[in-house]
């Protein structure tokens, strides 16, 4: 029988099947529909009710983190629990913002408000976004104790790079290597701008163990990794002696062009290490097709400010066809002016000049910067 459906030993229509369908569907959009209005309400209730409260628990709270003895308990016991959230919205905010004596009474404050207890449970049975805010917080408050005690390992890069930032923050690293080879074994893809800054933080410690780190695991890295780490390593470069760089040149034969220009960048530290001195290495990396690589490359060559450096810039610029390689190139060349003489206005005329003179402006403007203090 067309138009119906055998369920058993009944015959439905699909007239029917369609309306329960339909009805079934439609109250279950009433019931999404009522419950999130219902949740809308009940958010916009909460905050209206810690807008009402704000202003307070702010002026309090300061007004106490000024004060020589805060009695933060006395304080944290009157509080309601819409004023206890205030509380700890605004910490988070004034701990980012204040430092020294008045940074220690709000680490204290955070205490009295329970923060590392709920950031060593969020640890435990929270997920990633949960964790990596308890992290945060206990890296705010310097208070390593609560991941020591919680039953938790990190999980991801995000969080082994917050748990590198804590335990370097608050002085529990052994060895600084620790916290980098934490950060950098097993990742992946780059670091945020925090996981940027710890490694950073941690190389500057230990330069020699994150150059020989480098050496053994830049061929496992994303390319966006490595130009990070690249880039930390051209920071290192007064602190480095006998490290190898060897892999820091062969990053230069990379097939991603950001890589190649991360560690031109990154070797313009190094140009007293005879290796880079090899022509045939100078003559490679002048004549990448990359206008990015060798804008890089011209500005690894002035940064090491000596005669040879100078000579093979300017002799590369000659052929440089790249109108911004050519502006990088120029711009490098007029802070070494010195090197080159007269050789360099001759040769490279209305690209030189273009330089020279935003060159002259910067150092005016620079002086005037200093003579004002501004």
């Amino acid at each position: 029988m067309q138009g119906s459906v055998t369920m058993g030993s009944y015959i439905v229509p699909i007239t029917t099947i369609l309306i329960v369908i339909g009805l079934l569907v439609g109250i279950g959009l009433l019931v999404s529909f009522a419950l999130t209005m219902g949740l809308s309400v009940y958010y916009k209730e909460g905050a209206t009710q810690r807008d009402k409260v704000r202003s307070d628990v702010q002026n309090t709270l300061l007004s106490r983190a000024f004060s020589p003895e805060p009695e933060w308990n006395d304080w944290v016991t009157e509080l309601s629990d819409t004023e206890r959230t205030v509380a700890i919205d605004s910490l988070a905010e004034y701990l980012r913002e204040l430092d020294g004596s008045e940074a220690d009474s709000l680490k204290m404050l955070g205490k009295e408000l329970d923060v590392p207890e709920r950031a060593k449970k969020a640890l435990e049975r929270g997920h990633t976004y949960e964790r990596l805010q308890a992290l945060t917080w206990l890296i705010r408050l310097e208070t390593p104790e609560p991941y020591y005690a919680a039953s938790y390992e990190p999980t991801t890069q995000a969080e082994r790079a917050a748990v590198a930032r804590l335990l370097f923050q608050t002085g529990q690293l052994e060895r600084a290597e620790n916290g980098i080879e934490l950060m950098l074994e097993g990742a992946t893809g780059e670091f945020s701008v925090f996981g940027q800054d710890t490694l950073y933080r941690l190389a500057r410690e230990a330069p020699d163990a994150m150059f020989a780190i480098g050496a053994d695991w830049y061929q496992n890295w994303s390319a966006p990794l490595l130009a990070q780490v690249l880039l930390i390593c051209g920071q290192l470069g007064t602190g480095v002696r006998t490290a190898d760089i060897s892999w820091l040149t062969a990053s230069l034969e990379a097939d991603d062009e950001g890589v190649r220009a991360a560690a031109a960048r990154a070797l313009g530290s190094f140009g007293w290490r005879p290796e880079l001195r090899d022509s045939m290495f100078l003559a490679r990396a002048t004549d990448d097709p990359s206008p990015r690589v060798r804008g890089a490359v011209y500005e690894m060559l002035g940064s090491w400010g000596d005669n040879e450096g100078a000579t093979v810039l300017l002799y590369a610029l000659i052929s440089e066809d790249d109108p911004r390689a050519l502006v990088r190139g120029t711009n490098a060349l007029v802070q070494r002016q010195e090197h080159v003489g007269e050789s360099g206005p001759a040769i490279l005329g209305a690209a030189w000049d273009w330089s020279a003179e935003h060159a002259s402006y910067d150092s005016v403007a620079r002086g005037r910067t200093r003579s004002t203090g501004t």
